[in-house]
């Protein structure tokens, strides 16, 4: 291929490989331990990705799945010696559970499970699979460890964002070409289902009628097949592990709703049904006083639940100038006047106080954050006809908090 073909390829792939950091992973739609804990030799698991390519996958397969994984277990469940020593090139963790993959830059690898613990999955189980036919599967996913990603493929893909005469012809799409051969290079799906096939386990095969109207069942091109093909497949079962599962009959009277909030479906924001929580959130930008350095205080984590839901905060500490990259202002009286709502995170003693400092400034709707309110103040607020906000519930919970500091490894 030409060194101006390569620089192509080169600048598509970034370009398609980018993350749109808006999309929530929604990993809160599965209890990601409870997965592993279910999670057998041969089951497959889909990803909703949140790259472009992703989103090209999503918008030609009407799926939100755009990426597939095979599980092959720890490497003592690889039973043949020489593909366990080539297992090993990619990890040495003994215990650590394992998927292998095809991924654009990486080519078909083997990665940890937990590696996606923190995006929307899907866990798949093919049905009546045996233990040695699932042996066999793992077996012919990791002898094809090292092959490259059909980049041709992610180009293909591509020509979904461009009319035809962007690219020279012979660059057009192949994606749909029904040949019979064995690719050179792999994709994620396609690298599964050839696994699949090596013991003639279905996924979405063409079933005709034959000789004496008995069924037959007819290959299909592996190269077409993406991940939703797998959660189509009749014969893959859905596994799901929710977070918080209905074991009993009527449990889901028990759930934990939280009273007067709705959700608006994209996680990244939270409408509620209250009154007093609707003006709060009315605001153009918000206040946090007693905003902290510290990630373990609530002081910072409050500041830090604003700045993941993309709204405009300002830090109050008068003992310090930056918290979290932004800078602070020593008192309420030195917030910008497009600042309407306020979080405090203070000792009671000091909460009557700035109440005093938002009644002046023209503060329209305090929050006290649980342990900071004192019954002063609030009777204060109500004099005076400052929305207040306290008892509960606590603004982390209100907005799904994800104390990303406390989670990390």
């Amino acid at each position: 291929m030409s060194a101006f073909a390569d620089w192509v390829i080169c600048k598509m792939s970034k370009f398609l490989l980018k993350n749109d950091s808006s999309l929530p992973g929604k990993s809160y739609y599965t209890d990601f331990n409870a997965l592993a804990e279910h999670v057998k030799i041969g089951d497959v698991l889909l990803v909703a990705g949140r790259n472009r390519v992703s989103a090209i996958i999503r918008h030609v397969t009407l799926s939100p799945w755009t990426h597939a994984a095979l599980y092959i277990g720890r490497l003592k469940d690889i039973t043949d010696p020489a593909l366990r020593e080539k297992a090993k090139q990619y990890t040495q963790d003994e215990e650590d559970q394992l998927i292998i993959e095809s991924e654009v830059g990486t080519g078909t690898a083997i990665a940890s499970l937990f590696s996606y613990r923190n995006e929307h999955v899907r866990l798949l189980r093919p049905q009546a699979l045996t233990t040695e036919d699932a042996q066999t599967v793992i077996d012919f996913a990791i002898s094809r460890l090292g092959m490259q990603y059909d980049v041709r493929h992610l180009l293909d893909l591509a020509r979904f964002l461009f009319p035809w005469g962007f690219f020279p012809k012979r660059w057009r799409s192949s994606l749909f070409e029904h040949n019979a051969l064995q690719p050179t290079k792999d994709i994620c799906s396609s690298m599964i289902a050839d696994a699949f096939q090596a013991v003639d386990f279905p996924i979405l095969p063409l079933i005709e009628e034959g000789y004496e109207n008995e069924l037959e069942f007819i290959r299909r091109n592996n190269r077409l097949y993406t991940p939703s093909d797998f959660d189509y497949s009749p014969y893959f079962d859905v596994i799901k592990c929710p977070l918080v599962p209905l074991n009993t009959l009527g449990a889901y009277h028990d759930l934990p709703w939280m009273k007067d909030v709705i959700s608006d479906d994209e996680g990244l924001k939270i409408v509620s049904t209250s009154p007093e929580i609707k003006q709060f959130f009315s605001s153009a930008a918000f206040g946090v006083v007693g905003a902290s350095t510290d990630r373990t205080k609530f002081g910072n984590k409050v500041l830090r639940c604003y700045l993941q839901k993309k709204k405009k905060v300002y830090a109050v500490n008068p003992r310090e100038k930056i918290i979290e990259g932004i800078p602070c202002v020593a008192a309420v009286a030195d917030l910008p006047k497009s600042v309407k709502s306020i979080s405090i995170i203070t000792p009671p003693s000091v909460t009557e106080k700035i109440v005093n400092e938002a009644i002046a400034k023209g503060i329209t709707s305090i929050w006290m954050q649980p342990g900071a309110e004192s019954d002063q103040a609030i009777e204060n607020c109500k004099t005076h006809g400052i929305n207040v906000i306290a008892g509960g519930p606590c603004i982390l919970q209100l907005l799904s908090f994800h104390d990303e500091y406390s989670n990390a490894d």
